[in-house]
């Protein structure tokens, strides 16, 4: 546990502005993935996956799942894999065309709670669909807009301390466990807000990546980093509110006062969490 050198927006703007570097060139990794069916799920991305990983390098090379790792390979499939991990499948799949025109994929929609139900949008061999009269780079790009790759929100919070080196694996945890077991000193009053505290919703997590300071007692300017619709994003000059009440575990409740540019998708009560011995 140590000093950061590296604020959120940087991993932000590593994973998209302008993006991963690869054998096809620069791609960006700007769109949400999410194994979980109420969030979405990762129905593209597993019907690629299941399939990629034991295809062998060059028809007799390694194995996909060799190169990058099974249990790489079982992240980035729920939307929570390292950059690094991208990029070995990226320029796997731009290296065996040949192989993709045999590979067969389903591309498909987001989960809703209206339409529950996987929902097969095309499909075809990998070559056709997304190579063809495409760039590699054009290709990859085409094949995140359909969700075969992206991350989540524990995604982002955890591969960005991977990528500091604060972690040095994944450590898997719900959003209320990270308040848990990741970062559990309570953050109690709007002065007390600083840079890398951990915004904890139901359901969701987040990072304050620079306070701007207060606009009064209660309410603070800050710039929140995070992985939600879009993709990774940072939300500057959001207002977040300090409330007078609490939850069950005794942390104080915060609320979204503005969502910021471009704007949070989450506004309900979170409570706002802090890594001991991490700090900017």
């Amino acid at each position: 546990m140590a000093e950061a050198m590296n604020l959120p927006y940087e991993y932000v703007n590593l994973l998209r502005k302008p993006g991963l570097g690869c054998n096809a060139g620069t791609v960006a990794l700007d769109a949400y993935l999410c194994g979980t069916h109420s969030n979405g799920g990762n129905d593209s991305a597993h019907s690629l996956l299941k399939n990629l990983r034991w295809l062998k390098d060059g028809g007799t090379g390694p194995t996909l799942n060799t190169l990058a790792g099974g249990t790489e390979i079982d992240l980035a499939l729920k939307g929570q894999g390292t950059h690094a991990t991208f990029v070995t499948i990226w320029n796997f799949i731009c290296r065996n065309k040949e192989q993709m025109k045999k590979l067969t994929v389903e591309a498909c929609s987001r989960r809703t709670k209206q339409n529950p139900d996987k929902n097969v949008v095309r499909s075809g061999t990998v070559f056709d669909l997304y190579f063809k009269g495409r760039s590699d780079q054009q290709a990859l790009e085409a094949m995140i807009d359909d969700r075969f790759f992206g991350m989540d929100c524990i995604g982002f919070t955890a591969n960005y301390l991977r990528w500091l080196g604060e972690w040095d694996k994944y450590k898997g945890a719900t959003p209320q466990q990270w308040a848990q077991w990741h970062c559990t000193k309570k953050v109690s009053s709007a002065a007390d807000v600083k840079p890398l505290d951990f915004l904890i919703w139901d359901g969701h997590i987040a990072i304050i990546d620079w306070v701007w300071g207060r606009v009064d007692d209660d309410v603070v300017k800050v710039d929140i980093c995070q992985s939600s619709a879009g993709g990774p994003q940072c939300n500057e000059l959001a207002l977040i509110r300090c409330t007078k009440t609490t939850n069950g575990e005794g942390r104080r409740l915060f609320k979204v006062e503005h969502p910021g540019t471009p704007a949070m998708p989450v506004k309900d009560h979170f409570v706002l969490m802090r890594r001991k011995d991490f700090f900017w």
